[in-house]
């Protein structure tokens, strides 16, 4: 009776997620955006204020990009105040958010960290007096050519979008004529003491959430190609550190199987704080991602500025700052997208990447069997994506977009 009942009460949540899906997405798609006016065109200059609404104290990707954004510009010296919407869409993970909710009243940017599923429900949580007196900003990561329609909907309740990649800006600019600016999440060096070193010469690792579509982070495509490069090799080790496996356990059990007991791949789902994340990442001797599609690959820059070097697949966002020159990447080939994940329910006739698992499995050995130039080339990428990074931060964008909204500056002269 007593495993019958804690069954239960595991299950639950899932089950009744499940049976809420439905509605939600009905009144996400359908009712919201027909009762809800979007706000008008901003006049003026707005104020050097900015408002930031996401998941701020989740452990995903959308989550570290919320909180990134409210670090930086805090540190630059703006105004920052936030609002965090976590436990609306059920992310609530207990990441301690960078700045406590602060309220200030003059009418400044509002960036909004929720792709458009979630964006009309947080706009009503975070306050819609606040909404239609702002210049307001979606920060949208995208992984796929084709945007399905209830992103094209989305436009209109924003003045301006920003992206995290090249590959997002180009998705996002066929369908708008708004501007569209890239800034790359402004990832930073941990300044954090790695965990103690694994035995043996080298160490793998692999970072994903479940929730992110398995299908997508192909986990099963990295543990095909470490198998297939090092068998059982006790002298190096596969680090997969993964969360929300419980909410996926058909994946989890086919993750278990491609991994077949073998004792040099580890298999770690829990959700940790951000610094013992950080403190995996640098104890690694590669980070490796075989991916299907990236709409930024946040994990494999949060690598580079760790210092380490990085295996991935050669498609998507990632290619803006994985180049042949500062890392591994992996040959693929582009094929028809398939996917069963809630997020792509209305993507049609798009297509994503199939990396080859030998050219993977020869990557692997290369970086084992030269350490030193991997740790050189390493070395080069992140002086090559900090350079990135500043030459693309939110205050360049804030004050290009500033001047778009006060009319000092033509749409063409935006920076890309």
């Amino acid at each position: 009776m007593t495993n019958s009942i804690e069954t239960w009460r595991n299950a639950a949540p899932r089950i009744a997620r499940r049976i809420l899906r439905r509605p939600s997405r009905l009144l996400r798609r359908e009712v919201l955006p027909r009762v809800m006016p979007p706000a008008q065109a901003f006049r003026g200059r707005p104020a050097a204020h900015a408002h930031v609404v996401g998941l701020l104290s989740s452990a995903t990707g959308i989550g570290k990009s919320a909180r990134l954004c409210v670090q930086v510009l805090h540190r630059a010296g703006y105004p920052v105040s936030t609002k965090n919407v976590a436990a609306l869409f059920a992310s609530e993970d207990g990441i301690a958010a960078p700045l406590p909710a602060r309220s200030f009243t003059p009418a400044g940017f509002c960036i909004y960290h929720l792709n458009p599923s979630m964006l009309l429900p947080g706009l009503i949580w975070s306050g819609l007096a606040r909404y239609y007196r702002s210049c307001n900003i979606a920060y949208w990561a995208w992984e796929l050519e084709t945007l399905p329609p209830e992103w094209i909907t989305s436009f209109r309740y924003m003045h301006a979008i920003m992206v995290p990649s090249q590959f997002c800006a180009a998705a996002i600019r066929r369908h708008t004529t708004k501007p569209v600016i890239v800034v790359p999440h402004p990832v930073e060096d941990p300044r954090i003491a790695p965990l103690p070193r694994s035995a043996g010469p080298l160490h793998v690792v692999h970072v994903f959430r479940f929730g992110s579509s398995f299908e997508r982070k192909n986990p099963i495509a990295l543990v095909t190609a470490f198998r297939a490069a090092f068998g059982s090799d006790r002298d190096v080790k596969l680090s997969l550190k993964t969360s929300d496996g419980g909410r996926f356990p058909a994946e989890m059990v086919r993750l278990r199987k491609a991994i077949g007991g073998q004792e040099n791949i580890a298999l770690i789902d829990e959700v940790w704080p951000e610094d013992r994340v950080a403190a995996l990442m640098r104890s690694a001797d590669v980070y490796a991602s075989l991916h299907r599609s990236e709409g930024f690959g946040l994990p494999l820059a949060e690598a580079i500025m760790a210092g380490v070097p990085v295996i991935a697949t050669n498609w998507s966002g990632n290619t803006d700052f994985c180049t042949p020159d500062h890392s591994f990447p992996v040959d693929c080939a582009l094929v028809p997208f398939r996917d069963d994940h809630g997020d792509y329910e209305q993507v049609r006739n798009a297509r994503w990447a199939e990396p080859s698992i030998e050219h993977a499995a020869s990557q692997l050995r290369r970086v084992r069997d030269d350490l030193p130039a991997a740790r050189a080339k390493a070395r080069a990428a992140k002086a090559a994506l900090r350079r990135y990074i500043e030459a693309n931060s939110y205050q360049a964008a804030l004050a290009s977009l500033a001047d778009h909204a006060a009319g000092e500056v033509r749409l063409a002269a935006l920076p890309s």
